[in-house]
Order: structure tokens, then C-alpha cells, then sequence
């Protein structure tokens, strides 16, 4: 990133979350949440609205696209990763022991793939992965949390929601496993709050949209799109450059023109009528999607050996963690893993896009490396 300072408005970096950042633009410029690929085209929901305004206002107080903007987005995001620790050594420590806490917090601390990632796109991804695990802590103890402490996660669930909808997939993880290995006893009163809340959160966001589009749309529209990344003749099976509205001009302009929920809509049905006409080729693709999802097949970048040692060292530490522990907090972290990506195993996917749910795979990977020192110990006779 330093061989691309100092910013302009053509710097590589502005092009690494486009639609962020031309709606954020729009936003700073008074035109409202819109125009998500540089040119005019009216209101949108292609993405959820908390990170575009937090780089809006970024972008009123710095600058749009300016040198500062850069500077304090990046910082934000680098911040948000390094307060990710606090949330996993909190979770850690309650579902192992506090050895398996430092190995997770300072592995997260030090883990390459980690600091690389928050300063090299304009996303949500660091905010994401800092929400996820900071809603997994506090859901780990909801029978005994106060009221006005139920309303705050219920608040921050809303945030979350219109942060990264996908982060969605992890709620009934949270708030049901924690209580599956105890005599079954939800806290009904408490999961109920914290739905209601939530859902008030989202639902201004929820109305907007349905003033300027007419249609349900919860919080995005942007599935079809993303389902057809991953889903059409000729593709790869995972997100490619080039074919979106965001870098292909024929494809903008075909937004334009049909309008975005007819395009989306569109690309849903291509989508649907190629899984339906390949579906040995689709179940191929997205076993394809599952083994990129796990080790980064056919990337090269060594930053890659990174993510697939922590592939390989979290996997042992799920299946150890499952065979010897059983506590409610296990069940939790471990589902989420296995949950929070099956929705890309259908769709698309992208190496960054395993940021959010990593931090979980390196506390079962801390767990790992603490219980290998136990045994090696042991076996050289130390205690």
C-alpha cells in the first residue's frame, strides 16, 4: 500500500470496493444512497448502508478520495482488526483454558493474512469479523444478562444486519448451541428480545427500501448478482473481475437501463436456468467453492500459505475441541465455522470473504497449539 501513497482519485485502492465507495461519495456529495458504480443511476440497496455512511463521513470531514480519507479508513479498519482480539481471547477463555486464550489472541495478533487484509480493500470485511465475534461473546451468557444489557445485543445484531447480512447465518448459532449441551433449557425470553430489537433496528432500512423500489428488500438486493457470479456459462465457480456492473461498462449500462431490481432479478434467473441445466457441473463448482473456501485453490500469493495453515491447524482443533470438551461455548464456535459459509458454498466466493468467521477458526486453532505443548510436555515428563 505504501508504493501507492500519496492517493488520488484514480488510486488502486478506491477501486478495491467500488460500490462503497461511490455510494459513500454520493452520500458526502448530497445525492443520498445511490449510484453505486460512478455513474448516475439512482437510489440502491447493492449494499447494506452502515459501512458506505462510515466512509461517507469519513470522506466529509477528509475529502472524498482524498489522501487523509485513505489514511483514516485504512487506520479504522487496521483498529477494528486489532480489537478483534479482545472478543477472542473473551471467548476462548470460556470455552478452554487460558492458555488457549494467549495462543488465539496473540495468533490473531500476529497472524499475516490478518494485518494484510484491513489495509489493502475499502470494506466491511475488519467491521464484520470484530461484530461477529464480539456478538458471539455476548450471547454466551444470555440467562443471566440484564435487560437493558438484552436490548444492547439486539442493537448490535440490527448493526451487524445491516452491516453484512451474512453475518445473519450465525444467529441462531449464538443464541441456541450455547444452551444444546445443558439440561435444554432456552432462554425464550431473552432470544426473544433480542429478535424484537433487532428488528426494529433493520426496519427503517426495511421501509426506505420499500419507498424507493417497491419491492421486499429486508436489507440488500444484490443476491442474483452474487448468485450468478459463481453460477453461468463459462464461469469458474467463484467471483470474477470484469463481468459485474462494477468493471464492465456493457454490464453498467445494462444495469442502467433495466433498472437495478430488473437486473438483479435477471441475473437470478440466468443463474437458476444454468444450475438447472448443469447440475452435475453445479455441484462440481460448488465442491470447487467449498475446497477455496477451506485452502485457496489456485491461488499463488505466498500471504495464501497463511490461510491454508490456519485451514489445516483450525480443522484439528474442531475436531479435538469436539472430542474432548463439552461445553455449550464449543458447540457455538464450532458451528459458526461450519455454518457461516454455506451460503457461499452455493453462490460465490472470494479469499477475503472467510475474514469475518477467522477469528474463530484461530481460537479453535489456539486450542490446538496449547493442547500439542500439553502433550509434548507431558511426554518429556514436565507438568
Amino acid at each position: 500500500m505504501v508504493q501507492h501513497w500519496p492517493m488520488n482519485e484514480g488510486s488502486e485502492l478506491w477501486k478495491s470496493g467500488p460500490e462503497i465507495v461511490n455510494i459513500a461519495a454520493s452520500i458526502a456529495s448530497h445525492r443520498g444512497f445511490s449510484s453505486p458504480f460512478g455513474v448516475p443511476s439512482g437510489p440502491t440497496a447493492w449494499i447494506p448502508p452502515v459501512y458506505p455512511y462510515l466512509v461517507a463521513t469519513i470522506f466529509m470531514i477528509a475529502g472524498p478520495r482524498s489522501n487523509l480519507a485513505a489514511l483514516l479508513i485504512l487506520t479504522m479498519q487496521a483498529l477494528l482488526s486489532t480489537l478483534t482480539c479482545i472478543p477472542i481471547y473473551g471467548i476462548a477463555k470460556r470455552a478452554f483454558q487460558e492458555d488457549s486464550a494467549l495462543w488465539a489472541t496473540w495468533g490473531w495478533a500476529l497472524f499475516p493474512y490478518a494485518i494484510v487484509i484491513p489495509v489493502l480493500f475499502v470494506w466491511e470485511t475488519a467491521l464484520s469479523g470484530f461484530l461477529l465475534t464480539f456478538l458471539c461473546y455476548l450471547c454466551l451468557d444470555l440467562p443471566h444478562a440484564r435487560r437493558l444489557t438484552l436490548v444492547a445485543i439486539g442493537l448490535v445484531w440490527g448493526i451487524a444486519a445491516l452491516t453484512n447480512p451474512a453475518l445473519l447465518s450465525t444467529m441462531p448459532v449464538f443464541l441456541i448451541c450455547p444452551y444444546l449441551r445443558k439440561p435444554l433449557h432456552l432462554p425464550w425470553k431473552a432470544i426473544a428480545t433480542i429478535l424484537l430489537i433487532s428488528a426494529l433496528v433493520v426496519f427503517p432500512w426495511f421501509l426506505r427500501n420499500w419507498r424507493e423500489f417497491g419491492a421486499v428488500i429486508p436489507v440488500r438486493d444484490n443476491f442474483g448478482e452474487e448468485f450468478w457470479m459463481g453460477n453461468h456459462e463459462g464461469g469458474s465457480g467463484r467471483i470474477e473481475f470484469g463481468l459485474g456492473p462494477a468493471d464492465n461498462e456493457v454490464e453498467r449500462e445494462r444495469y442502467r437501463t433495466l433498472g437495478e431490481i430488473s437486473y438483479v432479478a435477471q441475473r437470478r434467473t440466468e443463474a437458476m436456468n444454468f444450475i438447472r441445466e448443469n447440475r452435475v457441473r453445479f455441484f462440481r463448482q460448488a465442491f470447487y467453492r467449498l475446497r477455496y473456501w477451506w485452502f485457496a485453490e489456485g491461488e499463488t500469493a505466498r500471504l495464501f500459505i497463511f490461510y491454508r495453515v490456519l485451514a489445516l491447524i483450525s480443522l484439528a482443533g474442531m475436531a479435538l475441541a469436539l472430542r474432548t470438551v463439552r461445553k455449550g461455548s464449543v458447540l457455538t464456535i464450532v458451528a459458526a465455522i461450519i455454518v457461516y459459509p454455506i451460503v457461499y458454498y452455493l453462490t460465490d466466493v472470494y479469499a477475503r470473504y472467510r475474514y469475518p468467521i477467522e477469528p474463530f477458526m484461530m481460537i479453535v486453532a489456539g486450542f490446538a497449539v496449547s493442547q500439542a505443548l500439553a502433550l509434548s510436555r507431558r511426554r518429556n515428563g514436565n507438568p
